[in-house]
């Protein structure tokens, strides 16, 4: 009995099948700056807004939240969905998630991913982020915001 069970158990699970990497990313504001995160990548060095792996069946949104603490030391909570893309370069499926800061200093929580963590100003985000690297909905939101 527990053999056939088991047996249909997997028919009707169907075969494994692929899922996108999926990534959340979180843009958290505090009064006019923004939280940006410096990843060192082989030889390259990139800033970006705090962002982790979303596992199959998990919520981008929780995602969002705990990697921005576990990068930054900061908490925050999020204030909309600015939508999602096909990234460009990485081809991984980007979950965008505006957030207001609730407290923490900004720290390198991640020595291993992360160079550095920085308050960057809205209106000097572009010393830190080329604007056409970053998704139009973010701008569009930092705008209204500053």
């Amino acid at each position: 009995m527990r053999k056939r069970f088991i047996h249909l158990s997997r028919l009707a699970a169907g075969p494994a099948q692929a899922q996108a990497l999926r990534v959340a990313i979180a843009v958290v504001m505090r009064d006019a700056d923004v939280l940006l995160v410096c990843r060192q990548d082989g030889m390259d060095i990139a800033w970006q807004f705090p962002a982790g792996i979303v596992k199959p069946g998990g919520s981008a949104q929780k995602v969002a939240v705990r990697e921005t603490f576990n990068e930054t030391g900061v908490h925050c909570s999020i204030r909309a969905h600015l939508g999602e893309r096909l990234h460009p370069v990485t081809r991984a499926l980007c979950d965008y998630f505006l957030a207001d800061y609730v407290h923490g200093e900004a720290v390198n929580g991640d020595t291993s991913e992360n160079v550095a963590v920085a308050w960057a100003p809205i209106s000097d985000l572009a010393r830190y982020i080329p604007p056409d690297r970053v998704f139009p909905p973010i701008l569009e939101a930092l705008e209204a915001a500053a």
